[in-house]
């Protein structure tokens, strides 16, 4: 009874793999329910008590019965295994299996979001002043600055600022105001620290005479530091903060800037106190010239922040500057020529000097590319290295010192800062005098158009306190050179209304 028992599960279990394979279950992980009738009690006393059926020892060798046992094919066998050894992957597994192993390529195309135009994108970008996006005169601006021309012009412009910009960054960092008033002396002055306006405002900024007093700012007989980038720049930012202290908005402040404070300050009072630059600009509060400004200036702004967005490839800052304080009076124009530096950053770099030589006064400050720090400072600690050209003259009989600054075109106070101990009204015979010859302007004036054989020469018209050494020094040159040209000694008298060839502007 024992084998027929046993023989009798065999069977039932082929027909529960069968019925199964029949209707396409998979994976199936328990042995399917099984007839008590076929099993039968004995089946049932065979279960482990946790519910899981027991282990069934295998068959003793027994003499074949008269009934053939039932036969299991090996397709069979192989299912019945299946279901002894339940699969390793969870059905959560199955469902994350790629698509593409199943012959399924994924369709990603409803995910991908819609392409941004670029004015999109900017409006999604961080500004610390905000864009007055659909502004007309703003978007007017905006348009004309991406054309062809308007690239042109914003390039150009950021080349000639590129030795600025690091130092102008920093500063803005440094007082923590807004980024895009780096670019505020695009519309100022495109850069130039020779800039001057017909109102006579000068330098990147743009100074006024009239409005540098509090900004550590001075004008003399030899510097204007209007045209010193440093100076410039911090009392620029430093003005910049005290119009938005008193104004309370950046646009309001900008436009301060332009058109003074006080008339800013009107401006609100007019509009009851309101500090929205954009509600004054639509009540025209202000003259027209700074209500154009703000819209002109954040446009430009606008682009400069993210020039990557406009494919605008900006000139990187090539030059770093160190300031250097002197203790005696250097000419560039040799500090150059020893130091291996262009004439023309020294320059750039000092454009504030009236003359190529430093004041006499040793709290000036010179700016030279950091990386030539070294060979500077060697050459200014050498005691013995000429550093400034100088001319000795000796008093004759009947000199006066307002004759001789007359003759060499400086002032008398200039005479007497490189003559130590000198009194100007007791000259004596036979004294001897320093004259600097270094006295030439930094940026020479340019003359009526001329020419001869040669080196190219302008036409000059002698005026009334004019000399040789006066017109070397504004034409860039020797008076004994313009002697030469012209034919006459040094110390020929020069008559008003005279024609002298004198260098023409390169």
């Amino acid at each position: 009874m024992t084998k027929i028992r046993y023989i009798g599960i065999l069977v039932s279990l082929c027909i529960a793999v069968s019925f199964a394979s029949a209707k396409g279950v998979e994976g199936a992980t328990s042995l399917p329910a099984v007839s008590s009738d076929v099993l039968g009690s004995s089946a049932s006393s065979e279960m482990s008590a946790g519910g899981s059926p027991a282990a069934i020892p295998a068959p003793l060798p027994q003499s074949v019965p008269e009934t053939q046992p039932t036969t299991v094919s090996p397709d069979a066998a192989a299912e019945i295994a299946s279901l002894e050894s339940p699969s390793s992957e969870s059905p959560e597994e199955l469902q994350a299996a790629p698509l593409e192993e199943n012959g399924e390529e994924p369709d990603l195309s409803q995910l991908q979001p819609e392409e941004l135009t670029i004015e999109e994108q900017a409006k999604n970008l961080q500004y610390d002043i905000p864009m007055p996006w659909s502004h007309e005169l703003f978007e007017k601006y905006r348009q004309y600055y991406l054309s062809d021309k308007g690239r042109k012009i914003l390039l150009s412009t950021m080349e000639k600022a590129a030795p600025f910009m690091d130092y102008i960054q920093s500063k803005v960092t440094e007082y923590g105001v807004p980024q895009e008033l780096a670019y505020l002396p695009v519309i100022e002055s495109a850069f130039s620290p020779f800039a001057v306006s017909r109102s006579g405002a000068t330098g990147i900024w743009q100074f006024m005479r009239n409005s540098i007093g509090g900004y550590g700012m001075t004008i003399t007989e030899w510097v204007d530091d209007r045209r010193d980038f440093m100076k410039s720049t911090d009392a620029a930012l430093n003005k910049l903060i005290d119009n938005y202290n008193d104004l309370k908005d950046w646009p309001l402040a900008i436009a301060a800037y332009n058109a003074g404070l006080g008339a800013l300050r009107r401006a609100v009072d007019a509009a009851g106190g309101d500090t929205d630059f954009w509600n004054i600009y639509d009540k025209g509060l202000v003259s027209r010239q700074a209500l154009d400004y703000v819209p002109k200036f954040l446009a430009v702004a606008s682009i400069l922040r993210y020039p990557e967005l406009y494919g605008l490839e900006l000139p990187s800052s090539h030059i770093r500057w160190e300031a250097i304080p002197l203790d005696r009076q250097v000419d560039i124009k040799l500090l150059a020529a020893k130091a291996e530096i262009p004439l023309d950053t020294l320059k750039l770099g000092n454009a504030e000097l009236h003359y190529t030589i430093t004041p006499p006064e040793n709290a000036h400050l010179l700016k030279i590319p950091a990386d030539k720090s070294e060979e500077v400072k060697a050459i200014l600690s050498d005691p013995n290295a000429p550093l400034v050209r100088y001319e000795i003259y000796k008093v004759k009989e009947g000199d006066t010192l307002t004759a001789i600054s007359k003759r060499y075109g400086i002032s008398i106070s200039m005479i007497a800062k490189v003559n130590a101990g000198l009194n100007p009204d007791r000259l004596k015979i036979g004294q001897k005098l320093m004259i600097p010859l270094s006295l030439q302007p930094l940026q020479p004036s340019s003359g009526s158009a001329g020419g001869a054989g040669g080196a190219r020469t302008a036409i000059h018209t002698i005026q009334k306190g004019d000399t040789l050494y006066g017109l070397a020094r504004r034409y860039g040159t020797t008076a004994q050179k313009l002697a030469n040209l012209n034919g006459i000694y040094l110390d020929s008298v020069l008559r008003i209304g005279q024609k002298l060839k004198v260098p023409a502007a390169p």
